[in-house]
């Protein structure tokens, strides 16, 4: 199990979450659409995970694991 956060353009954290893979991760990713009142064109929710306390930044359109 792998920790896991959507944050704004602006670094703000918007939801955590764990999940079993980066796979599952990408698709709970995908079901919040980033809404703001602010948000220009463009602007998108990033994916992190948490790997040695370290928050990285992962593909939300494919997976950072392999197989």
């Amino acid at each position: 199990m792998a920790d896991f956060r959507l944050r704004s353009d602006d670094g703000d954290v918007v939801d955590s979450s764990t999940h079993p893979d980066d796979r599952a991760a990408v698709a709970w990713r995908s079901s919040h659409p980033f809404t703001s009142a602010s948000s220009g064109e463009g602007r998108q929710l990033r994916l992190e995970k948490l790997i040695d306390g370290h928050w990285v930044e992962i593909d939300a359109l494919g997976t950072a694991e392999i197989d």
